[in-house]
Formats: C-alpha cells, structure tokens, sequence
C-alpha cells in the first residue's frame, strides 16, 4: 500500500446543523452524484469520512453525508438515552432535511448497528448499504465471553475517571494494539481531544443502546416479515477475528442471511479496517457504488 499522505492536516469540517427528534446533528456533505450517507462507530467520530479521504476517486464520484452522531463532536443530544431505533430515525430525519428520497449507506461498528435497522425500518430509503462489520449481538460463547472482558475492562477505567484511557481500553481490546496509532495517523491531529470529549455518550448512551436493542441474528426471521433487498456489501478486515472473536460469525450471518449480500475481505487490518487500510475500504466501496449505480 502507497504511504497516506494528504499533508499535515486532513479533518473534514462538519459545519452544517440539522434538528431532529431530540437531537442536533453537525453534519457536511462533500461533492455531487448520488447521496451516500455515512454512519460512524462509537468513541471516533471522525473515523470513516476522514481516512476516506485517502482515496479522492471516490468522493469524486459520490456525494457523501457524514454526520455527528447525537452526542459526539457537537450534536447534542436532549435526554439521557437514544436506542438504536431511535438513533436510524435520526437518520431517516436527516435524509429529509436534505431533501433525499433515496440514498447510499455506508456505516461501521456501531453504526453499521444503526445502519441495519434503517433497512429494516426505511428499506425503501436505501438504495445500497456498505457495511463494515456492523456490531450485531454476538451469540457464540466465546465472542460473548470477549466482548464481555473487553467493556468490563474498559468500564473499570471509565468509573475510575480515566475516560481517555477507557475509550482506548475499549478500541485496543476490539481492533488490537496496532489500530490505537492507525488512528493517530489517518485522523484529525487533535482526535484523542475529540474521543476524550465524547467518552461519556459512547459508555452512558451507544453501549446501553445495544445491549437494549432487541435484534438477535438467530432469530432474525422471526423478527423480521421482510428482508431487505437492496445491495449489501458485508465487509470484514482480514485480521479482525485474530484480535477478538465475533466478527466472523456476523460475517456468516449476513451472507446466510441475505441472499444478495456480497463480502470483501480488508487485508492488513481488524475491525477499524477504514482507519487501518483506508485505501483498499474505499476503493472496494468505490467498486461496489459504481456497478450499483449502473444496475
């Protein structure tokens, strides 16, 4: 992979507000072509527009929405609590104080979490999701045991009041050590001041938000009448099950589940694939967009 290099600084600004149900939302739209809304994870909200610059073609070619979830970087958020249904409603808020019918999703982690119930909730809203893997509820002991050991270990931190270390903690136990400076290297210079602003939405309000959410993947056609039909693209980094177990088995969900769902594997990377391998995440998504666009 060629060195990342785009100069000294290269945050996208997110100067635009949009008011939604409970909430305001900070959020920027670059370029022009077809909407393609973004969704970020917990904890780093600057972690998938901003490593997506690395690879201009596709910002080119699309016109991509990132926004600030309720609570990070300057959303604000007006109760104590948001759930993932709410949370897809915000975007759905969103796509209708742009004035789009229709759009893109491209969403990781936790987004990815708020991404798949807008395609339960507003299929007809979508027209292609990218999801890079998405956060669904773990059901294999192991993958629960992990990610059990990874929130207590980082909870521990966050009571102790060592919010940062928390956040880091949680990152370093998910992704792996080497995804804490691939961070350093493909975000904003000041990202660890933006985590450390926004830990307490991610311990206070995402993680009870999930463990809340009543979606199981093994019980997902009993909860669901209709599946989503739209183009899927599951993404996983080729390494993301050697830092924590979970991961593959969401992958297997979401190609045995959707029947139109496509994958591909991130190489040189774990779960924070785009701020570790930017360049292949964006030119695997570029690909995917364009022949869907053709279709």
């Amino acid at each position: 992979m060629n060195g990342l290099y785009l100069g000294r600084e290269w945050n996208v600004e997110h100067d635009r507000r949009a008011k939604v149900s409970d909430a305001e939302l900070r959020y920027t739209v670059l370029g022009e072509g077809e909407p393609v809304l973004c969704i970020h994870g917990t904890s780093i909200a600057d972690s998938l527009i901003t490593p997506l610059r690395f690879h201009q073609p596709l910002l080119d070619d699309y016109q991509f929405i990132s926004y600030y979830r309720a609570g990070y970087n300057g959303s604000t958020l007006e109760k104590d609590a948001l759930s993932i249904e709410e949370g897809a409603e915000h975007v759905r808020e969103l796509l209708d104080h742009l004035g789009i019918e229709k759009a893109h999703i491209m969403a990781f982690s936790f987004g990815g979490v708020i991404a798949f119930q807008f395609l339960l909730s507003h299929p007809e809203r979508v027209r292609s999701a990218i999801l890079l893997e998405p956060y669904l509820p773990r059901e294999e002991p192991q993958a629960i045991q992990a990610n059990i050991d990874a929130f207590m270990g980082a909870m521990k931190l966050y009571e102790s009041g060592d919010k940062l270390g928390a956040a880091q903690r949680y990152m370093e136990s998910v992704c792996g050590p080497n995804f804490l400076s691939a961070v350093e290297m493909t975000g904003p210079l000041n990202v660890w001041e933006r985590v450390e602003e926004c830990v307490d939405t991610t311990f206070t309000v995402d993680f009870p938000a999930i463990s809340q959410w009543g979606f199981k993947p093994s019980e997902a056609d009993r909860l669901v009448d209709v599946k989503p039909a739209m183009p899927v693209l599951a993404m996983m980094g080729l390494d993301s099950e050697s830092a924590m177990p979970g991961f593959r088995e969401t992958q297997r969900f979401l190609m045995n589940w959707l029947p139109q769902a496509e994958r591909c594997g991130i190489p040189n990377a774990t779960h924070g694939m785009q701020s570790m391998n930017p360049v292949a995440v964006a030119e695997a998504a570029h690909a995917f967009l364009r022949r869907v666009s053709a279709s």
